[in-house]
């Protein structure tokens, strides 16, 4: 007999499972816009040609939630977990290039295609898009069916809690039996759940060492990479300042520039408004699957309540059969605390992983502070050889120094020049071979 009743227990305690499951499907409007998670497929080109190395920037709240750089197809696939179905900036630049800014709304499966075009005299840095669609609006009135739904099958989960009340009544004399078994195994899920606590915490402070760890490598990399290119854009450009100025060639070129870009503003924009259509009839189709799955599970949910009352009528002659059950529930309890102890020695070896990288990376930024405070004063030599160049290029522009004179000075302003490259190619080759050391980028 107290087989019979505590599989009984069991039972009823499965129906409550269900019935909470059911109540926590019903959301608020005020989430309806939740996704798990949304994939971002961009496209960049310029003129005919893919265009790499081009940086995708996700951002919402002036906040970057998603980014990566295009490869040598000019693609970048992005995922962004938790999107909440809110306006979004889409930012797409490149060196040279003027930058492309879209705000619109995500779906499971956007896609945007980018045309860059080159930065030209007097070209604007960057154009701006606005896209609609109203995913939104098809979410929120699916949500609203979904919830009818959602509150039909939440009745007969109350029906189901009242057969559960009633045979709880009726084994509640019943249950002594397996009582101390459940005892002892509650008394080992507690000790597995504090050495798991002890295990997650030592765990956790070693992930948010090695978090810091690579958020200092990523802020180097970027101000080293920003550095090298802003080198590269100076040496250019006294490279171009020893030209003549071609000003017809490039008033041409700058209004031929302006209508390339609103052609390729024009361009995108149908390309997007095309995806955003392509996502309203996703969103649409999307909806209808959420409300026949949810009038299926009400009334699935129906049938279980039936099934229930049934199965609960004909379970209370087998409760023995639960006193078996508690004894196995403790022997898993037992192997849960087996479990919960290789854990706590796994985070234990993460967390001195973890102080072995931040020493390493201390010794790294050390070397490389010195290699920027060189990189400093080579500048600041840089700057004053620029003061002279601009005095003396005046001085030739008003006529007022002697063509021979001028020639000298400008020797020995070129001569700097090479000297200072000479320095800072010294200054690369000691940044990279730092960079080998410690095995960075």
């Amino acid at each position: 007999m107290k087989k019979n009743i505590i599989i009984v227990a069991t039972l009823l305690a499965s129906l409550s499972l269900h019935a909470n499951t059911a109540t926590t499907t019903i959301l608020p409007q005020s989430e309806i816009n939740e996704v798990e998670a949304v994939s971002v497929s961009v496209n960049v080109v310029t003129g005919n040609s893919p265009l790499s190395q081009a940086t995708v920037s996700i951002l919402q709240n002036n906040k970057e939630i998603g980014g990566a750089i295009t490869d040598t197809r000019g693609t970048v696939s992005i995922k962004i977990e938790n999107y909440n179905g809110k306006e979004v900036t889409i930012r797409t630049s490149k060196n040279g290039f003027q930058t492309v800014i879209m705000r619109a709304l995500l779906n499971q499966r956007s896609k945007f295609n980018v045309s860059l075009i080159k930065m030209m005299v007097n070209t604007p840095t960057s154009t701006t898009i606005d896209l609609e669609n109203n995913i939104n609006e098809i979410e929120s009135n699916s949500a609203e069916k979904v919830n009818s739904l959602n509150t039909k099958a939440e009745s007969h989960t109350e029906k189901a809690e009242s057969t559960k009340q009633e045979a709880e009544k009726y084994v509640s004399d019943k249950e002594k039996s397996a009582e101390e078994h459940r005892k002892i195994a509650e008394e080992k899920a507690k000790k597995a759940k504090e050495d798991a606590d002890k295990a997650k915490t030592a765990q956790d402070k070693a992930d948010q060492t090695m978090k810091q760890v690579e958020e200092a490598k990523d802020q180097r990399e970027k101000d080293a990479m920003d550095a090298k290119a802003q080198r590269e854009y100076d040496a250019k450009q006294r490279a171009e300042d020893e030209k003549k100025r071609q000003e017809n060639l490039a008033k041409l070129k700058e209004e031929q520039a302006k209508e390339a870009a609103k052609e390729e503003a024009e361009k995108m924009k149908k390309e997007a408004e095309k995806q955003a259509s392509k996502a309203e009839k996703e969103a649409k189709d999307k909806a209808k699957e959420a409300e026949k799955e949810a009038k299926d599970k009400a009334d699935a949910e129906k049938d279980k309540l039936k099934a229930a009352e049934e199965k609960a009528k004909e379970e209370k002659s087998n409760a023995k059969e639960a006193e078996k059950e508690a004894k196995a529930q403790a022997k898993e309890e037992a192997e849960k605390a087996k479990t919960a102890a290789a854990e706590k020695a796994a985070a234990e070896k993460a967390e001195k992983e973890a102080a072995k990288a931040k020493a390493t990376e201390a010794k790294f930024q050390s070397s490389l502070s010195k290699l920027d405070s060189k990189q400093s004063k080579l500048e600041a030599k840089r700057n004053k050889i620029k003061s002279t160049q601009s005095k003396l290029d005046k001085k030739i522009a008003k006529g007022k120094i002697d063509a021979s004179k001028a020639t000298e000075a400008q020797h020995k302003i070129d001569a700097q020049n090479l000297k200072l490259d000479a320095a800072q190619k010294k200054l690369d080759a000691a940044r990279e071979k730092l960079n080998r050391k410690y095995k960075k980028k």
